[in-house]
């Protein structure tokens, strides 16, 4: 129970870092965001939820895509129906011009029951179908 309180209080203070950055467009403060949920992921590597908030933070704040994929494939290997993960890896792969791999995501995603971002998946995939149709000449 420790260990988890430890880490959850470095992790908030990652999100503290994080939202300084966020709204004073300073990439030193996402970077020390990185480190601390870094460190609550280390401290307790149970917690899913720390490298799933790195990933996203490496990928969509700090563009550094091999790193935050890392994250992504490391949270499905564990649990290959963790939904923000897939959902997240789908978007990357998709700003990598990697559409099958984002449509494959999207997919799995929209099979999980509940999942948060159902609509804005569904709306993406429907793009994705066309957009591979096209370029496949079809």
């Amino acid at each position: 129970m420790f260990r988890f309180v430890r880490a959850w209080l470095i992790y908030t203070w990652g999100g503290l870092h994080r939202y300084f950055g966020n709204q004073n467009n300073m990439r030193s403060e996402h970077e020390a965001a990185v480190r601390y949920f870094t460190r609550a992921y280390n401290i307790d590597p149970t917690w899913r939820r720390a490298r799933l908030e790195r990933g996203i933070l490496l990928y969509r704040e700090l563009q550094r895509l091999d790193e935050a994929l890392v994250d992504f494939d490391a949270l499905l290997a564990d649990d290959p129906t963790y939904g923000p993960a897939l959902f997240n890896r789908a978007m990357l792969a998709q700003e990598a011009g990697r559409y099958q791999d984002a449509l494959a995501d999207l997919e799995a995603y929209l099979r999980l029951p509940g999942e948060e971002y159902q609509a804005e998946a569904t709306r993406i995939a429907t793009f994705l179908r066309q957009l591979i149709e096209e370029k496949d000449g079809g």
